[in-house]
Order: structure tokens, then sequence, then C-alpha cells
């Protein structure tokens, strides 16, 4: 197993924060790395959402189908997809900070299916190009918020 994590302050309220980030159908619009966001599901974020999330990774475009796995309002959420034999895996949580929010993902990355050790050698270079692409998506949903008007 693999878990990257980044975390920023979001200068927002936590309520403000949560329905940005779970707003996916408009996440290709905010987030510089995601191309195209095609939902499978409707109604909103909830447990059991699906979509087809299509995004520039290492200079080819990558298209998965992520689920919602866990969710709790203005709390956290888990979203995991399969890729290669693997889990993946990210977890946002949200917790108020003096007005503010801190935001953190987590991301998990467990080999299912393939044997023990298989993904080793890969893994320390995984971890810093996860940790590079999973903050820059952090970044720009942050900028995103900071320049909104205050609600």
């Amino acid at each position: 197993m693999t878990t990257v994590t980044v975390a920023t302050v979001v200068a927002a309220p936590v309520a403000q924060v949560f329905d940005t980030f779970t707003d996916i159908e408009h996440g290709a619009e905010r987030v510089a790395n995601i191309q195209k966001i095609e939902m499978l599901t409707v109604g909103g974020l909830r447990l059991g959402s699906r979509w087809l999330e299509t995004r520039a990774m290492l200079g080819h475009q990558d298209t998965v189908e992520m689920e919602v796995t866990a969710f709790e309002q203005n709390r956290t959420y888990t979203i995991t997809h399969h890729k290669a034999g693997a889990r993946i895996d990210a977890v946002f949580t949200f917790d108020p900070v003096d007005g503010q929010t801190s935001v953190q993902i987590e991301f998990i990355l467990r080999s299912h299916g393939l044997p023990p050790g298989a993904l080793a050698p890969v893994r320390w270079a995984m971890a810093s190009t996860v940790r590079d692409v999973i903050g820059q998506d952090l970044e720009d949903q942050k900028a995103f918020i900071e320049q909104q008007p205050a609600l």
C-alpha cells in the first residue's frame, strides 16, 4: 500500500468549500489537469455517485470511472477507482479552522490482485508524481474558491 497526503487551508467556510469540491460536474472548469467529466449518475454527489473523468497524466489522456464509496456531508468523502489491478482511494477531509477550512486529500493505492510487492519498485516514483498532481488539483480548487464572493 502507498499513501500520499496533501493539505491546505482555504479562506472560506466548510459548507462553501465542501460544496465546491463535490460539484464534480464542473470540476474540469476549475482543475487544470481534468479535461472532461461525464456524469453517470444524476442528483448531486452522494454515496454511489459515478462518473467518467478524463485527465492529462504524464503527457497522455487517461479516462477512469470514479465512484463515491463514503460520504458525510460537510465532513468527508472518498472517491474510488480501479486501474491495472490496483484500487485507488482518494479521501477528502474538511475541518473548520477559525472561519476557514482545512482540506486534506489522502491518496491510497492498494495492489489488489497483484502479487505482494509487485508495485514496490514504482511506488516511490508514483508517490512524487501523485503528490504533485493532487497538490496542483488542491491548489486549483483553493484558488477558485478564494476568488468567489464571500457567502
